[in-house]
């Protein structure tokens, strides 16, 4: 907030331009739309955690698949889709559980808990990063999702190949409660889907809102006071940041200050690509949190992008921002993954760097081919 207004000063905007800014940014339907979805989405993981249903779902996932190695991998998935800061601490004891009696050494367990937790952010609009890169670059976030759709596949496949090889999972199905199942997911995978077939700012907040309404209203009985509930899903750190981040590309575009960071940028005479993998990736690698590689990156690499181009070019600075925030020792995910089994820092750092890499490659080869 500081930074855009000292922007504003350096690029000489009067104190009632940088005001009307400031009051233009927070009062767009995009911020709007993004604070609600990101307070709902935390008041509904709350929900969840408080009336027991996310331990139904581990022990229901337990029954369904069997394979010890399968169901470490798809327990931190499921738990991905509920985004929270830290919320890797959720899903590690669930992991740790479902490999208690095999060889699995400890820094593998932590990538298991990080790596599988994170599959889903490159697509879903229930992250932050993820809906704020939507916003930013002015498509719906069924359209980032369209875009996005390899980069969980490849994810998968290249953690479960890291961890264990070509030895395939051998499912063993068991009946669990389906209607348990339904009850406790199906709110959520209809604000998913929801939020990728109706281009609207307002689908995801308003699904999520109703999904709340549902898990309240069947486990009212279960739950604590709503007052509490509501303090315990209020995050103002998390919230502070997405008005900073519009606040901040608002004065960037009325001073010119994007043309002028492409200006110079352009006179490196390096490939423009360079810039949309580098500065993202710096930027979410320091910070460990996506929303700030994108925040700071996206509006800042528009002016070297043209209208033909704009989208995919954008988009590739998301994915290298969430690259970024993968191999950053930063993100608490990794943190708390890494200090729950105990882990040999170099050993999953290693591990940890070659799958980011090989997963960033990708979205390298489809923009140029």
């Amino acid at each position: 907030m500081i930074a855009s207004v000292f922007l504003g000063i350096v690029g000489h905007l009067s104190f009632a331009q940088i005001v009307q800014q400031f009051f233009g940014s927070l009062l767009a339907e995009k911020t709007i739309a993004v604070l609600l979805t990101l307070y709902l989405m935390s008041l509904y993981e709350v929900f969840l955690r408080r009336s027991g249903a996310l331990t139904r779902l581990t022990q229901n996932f337990i029954k369904l698949l069997g394979d010890y190695r399968l169901t470490s991998a798809v327990m931190p998935a499921v738990m991905g889709l509920l985004p929270s800061p830290g919320g890797a601490r959720f899903s590690a004891p669930l992991v740790a559980e479902t490999l208690a009696h095999s060889n699995v050494p400890d820094q593998e367990k932590a990538f298991i808990n990080f790596w599988f937790r994170h599959i889903w952010e490159p697509i879903l609009p229930v992250y932050p990063g993820t809906l704020m890169a939507a916003m930013l670059i002015g498509i719906s976030p069924g359209s980032m999702a369209q875009l996005n759709w390899y980069i969980p596949i490849i994810m998968i496949v290249i953690g479960w190949l890291l961890v264990f090889g070509f030895s395939m999972p051998s499912i063993r199905f068991q009946k669990p409660n389906w209607i348990e199942i339904l009850l406790d997911l199906g709110p959520l995978l209809a604000v998913i889907v929801a939020g990728v077939l109706i281009k609207s700012d307002f689908t995801v907040p308003t699904a999520i809102l109703l999904a709340c309404l549902f898990i309240y209203l069947r486990q009212y009985k279960h739950l604590p006071s709503m007052i509490s509930l509501t303090k315990e899903a209020l995050k103002w750190k998390m919230l502070a940041v997405i008005p900073a981040v519009y606040f901040f590309a608002a004065v960037l575009t009325a001073t010119g200050g994007d043309k002028a960071v492409a200006s110079s940028l352009a006179a490196m005479h390096l490939p423009n690509i360079i810039f949309f993998i580098v500065l993202p990736f710096a930027i979410s690698l320091i910070t460990g949190l996506t929303q700030a590689g994108v925040g700071t990156a996206l509006p800042l690499l528009m002016g070297l992008t043209t209208p033909s181009n704009r989208v995919a070019m954008l988009n590739l600075a998301f994915v290298f921002a969430f690259a970024g925030v993968m191999a950053s020792p930063t993100h608490l995910c990794l943190i708390l993954s890494r200090d729950y089994f105990q882990a040999k820092a170099g050993a999953l750092y290693n591990k940890l760097i070659m799958a980011v890499t090989v997963v960033s490659i990708f979205p390298i080869i489809f923009i140029l081919f």
